[in-house]
């Protein structure tokens, strides 16, 4: 009976290992050919110098985040930063604790606070997931026992729990909000959003993509700009009626050459822009900014563009008008 309680036992523990080191190639794959943390990040400084001015920015909130790499690349690149992420899926938010949050080390539950959560939710009632070095506190919510007077100095905030922080930026990538597909939907999550920006300001940074390349069945390679490496995108018929469009990326590992078919899939409402606009305004945002890809940019990649205003100038610009009617992605910055 002993003897086979050890098997079963060393049975389970393969089978778990097995299966994180399936989780490791997904989502690392996922990490290094289609995000972009640094570049996002790089945009979300500029926008809000731009727009807001006057303070650096601390706190980040990232929704539909995933594993939370943009989170913790942002708690990266300073030690006064921190971060939460929001996402229904526990399972990337998860892995990115266990992996993505170690990068930040001791600081991690005073920088990064990771939640299981609907964004059209309050998130002062998500589930958090705790930090691996504290698996029966509550890493998030818990006061720093040793704070740091230096931070309490730099910014008003830092005395508040990393959760209840009001964000200088909120950010939904990866056209999260494609992922809503009602206007009642879309208009309470934005409503969600500037509730929980800072009253000295702040902005909300979303990206958006349309034009005929989104609204026609494509198998497209793409390469990361950054990293090199290189995903399929696959997008099936688009519904004129509804403009709901299935989505599909597979994932190839460079090493072993085995393809991940369809890794991750997605079921999209195609917003325009003029769509999104007129939702932030009725949300009380104060102004709204569109940055459009230029990927005809010199020294511009595909994953990689350069981002232009949408100003009068390149409304008038015949030759513009009609790279993006064939297909475009686009920044929507709303500004408190």
């Amino acid at each position: 009976m002993g003897k086979q309680k050890k098997r079963q036992a060393e049975k389970q523990s393969f089978t778990v290992s097995q299966n994180e080191e399936e989780l490791n190639k997904k989502y690392n794959l996922y990490q290094d050919a289609v995000q972009s943390p640094k570049g996002d990040i790089s945009w979300f400084l500029k926008f809000f110098r731009q727009y807001v001015g006057g303070r650096p920015p601390r706190h980040l909130r990232e929704d539909f985040c995933g594993t939370a790499l943009v989170c913790v690349t942002w708690c990266k690149g300073d030690v006064f930063r921190s971060a939460v992420g929001l996402d229904l899926d526990p399972e990337p938010l998860q892995w990115g604790m266990r992996n993505n949050a170690a990068q930040l080390g001791g600081s991690a539950p005073r920088q990064l606070c990771l939640l299981q959560c609907n964004v059209l939710d309050d998130p002062a009632a998500a589930s958090e997931i705790p930090h691996p070095a504290e698996p029966s506190s509550s890493p998030c919510s818990e006061p720093d026992s040793n704070p740091k007077p230096a931070l309490e100095a730099e910014d008003s905030s830092e005395g508040l729990d990393v959760r209840s922080r009001p964000a200088d930026i909120v950010c939904a990538l990866n056209f999260g909000v494609c992922l809503l597909h009602q206007r009642s939907e879309l208009l309470r999550y934005f409503q969600r959003v500037r509730a929980a920006l800072s009253p000295e300001g702040g902005i909300f940074v979303a990206d958006l993509l349309g034009g005929h390349a989104a609204e026609a069945p494509v198998k497209l390679p793409r390469q990361n700009a950054v990293t090199g490496l290189h995903y399929v995108w696959e997008q099936g018929t688009f519904n004129p009626v509804t403009r709901h469009v299935n989505g599909y990326i597979s994932l190839k590992c460079p090493q072993t050459k085995q393809v991940l078919k369809h890794a991750f899939s997605y079921h999209w409402k195609l917003w325009t822009i003029l769509d999104v606009v007129e939702l932030l305004l009725q949300a009380a945002f104060a102004s709204t900014h569109v940055w459009e890809a230029d990927e005809e940019a010199e020294g511009s990649e595909a994953d990689e563009a350069d981002f232009v205003p949408y100003t009068a100038a390149l409304a008038a610009d015949a030759g513009m008008l009609q790279l993006l009617s064939r297909g475009w992605t686009a920044y929507i910055v709303a500004v408190t």
